[in-house]
């Protein structure tokens, strides 16, 4: 039996105004337009539904104006002006079947900046409207590690997530029930390829809470996961190349495979590099040794003062062994935050498997 829906009232300059409503998107609606009152004295509404561009078409009419990530907003500055935009919205809203709920959440915009504020480093935001079932459930693929943002996407239908990009580190978050759920995705395989298990997403009640979590456990899993990936496409790479050629028989031009994992090497080098010298990884006199002629003959062959080929061939070995008998945990050194909104939605980023 299904419930009645009940109307909802939004009040501005102390005149109420009503639009019969659910408390959610509806998967058996035909066009829904979500209203979220922002903290920039606007609303904004996103629309879902298998005709949403009917909703498009109604918020425009009312005079809502197309944010940079494809969110309408309706500035409430003068009250005049947002009674006869809402009058506009529920007579279209009426004339073309479309439900209207004014959403008891917060908006998802607002969290999103407060979040990336919250986090070390530099974080872009932008929202990912999702006005199809369908458009949610091709985000599945992308999301890397186990844990509570699979199983939002999967059972809480949403007309809008945010995603979150720090350097090559994308995070996805959704609210469904209230709470904020993040999780990574994917790194983009011309970053690098994938051959472990991603980072747990988590769940909070608040974003200061989601914020700890995402500092303390989320990203250091993620980088660790990152890491692990670097060290294992090296460590085949290298086993590929030493098991086909004798590196005095390698000469220019190299193989098309070949030179593809001295460039994969060379990409992951300097991380490795990075990884042992960290503070809390102490090396012994001949690894620190080691460490110093390997970075500058790399450096040298890559300014154009020698090649690399040899350097990858007989010494990569020893770089790569060192990388893993080190410690894998990362640290987050926190550093302030700006967040900015991009307007370029994300693209569907796959890992797929490179060929030797």
């Amino acid at each position: 039996m299904t419930t009645p829906r009940q109307p909802m009232r939004i009040t501005y300059g102390g005149a109420p105004w009503a639009i019969g409503a659910n408390e959610g998107p509806s998967p058996d609606v035909a066009a829904e337009i979500t209203l979220h009152r922002t903290a920039h004295s606007t609303l904004a509404g996103h629309v879902s539904g298998a005709t949403h561009q009917w909703a498009t078409t109604a918020l425009e009419l009312a005079g809502f104006t197309p944010a940079h990530d494809g969110i309408h907003q309706l500035s409430m500055d003068d009250p005049d002006q947002t009674r006869q935009a809402l009058h506009q919205l529920r007579q279209s809203a009426r004339d073309l079947d479309i439900t209207v709920p004014l959403s008891p959440q917060p908006y998802l915009g607002d969290i999103a900046v407060d979040l990336a504020q919250r986090l070390p480093g530099h974080w872009e935001v932008d929202l990912v409207p999702l006005p199809e079932a369908e458009r949610q459930r091709d985000l599945l693929p992308w999301v890397w590690g186990p844990g509570p943002l699979l199983a939002a996407l999967e059972r809480h239908r949403t007309p809008c997530a945010a995603r979150l990009t720090g350097g090559d580190t994308e995070l996805l978050l959704v609210q469904p029930d209230n709470e904020c759920v993040i999780g990574a995705m994917l790194p983009s395989p011309d970053v690098i390829e994938t051959f472990v298990a991603g980072p747990s997403s988590i769940s909070a009640a608040s974003t200061p809470m989601a914020a700890s979590l995402v500092e303390n456990r989320l990203l250091p899993q993620y980088q660790e996961a990152v890491f692990s990936s670097r060290l294992t496409e090296a460590d085949d790479d290298l086993r590929w190349a030493q098991e086909t050629y004798e590196p005095g028989d390698v000469v220019e031009p190299y193989p098309q495979e070949l030179a593809s994992g001295l460039g994969r090497f060379l990409d992951h080098a300097p991380e490795l590099i990075a990884h042992l010298r960290r503070p809390k990884a102490p090396l012994a006199a001949h690894e620190a040794a080691f460490l110093d002629y390997f970075e500058a003959a790399l450096c040298q062959a890559q300014n154009g003062g020698g090649d690399a080929m040899p350097l990858w061939l007989t010494e990569g070995e020893t770089l790569i062994e060192l990388a893993q008998a080190a410690p894998t945990r990362q640290t987050t050194a926190p550093r302030p935050a700006t967040p900015t909104a991009v307007p370029v939605p994300p693209a569907a980023v796959t890992s797929t498997a490179q060929s030797r």
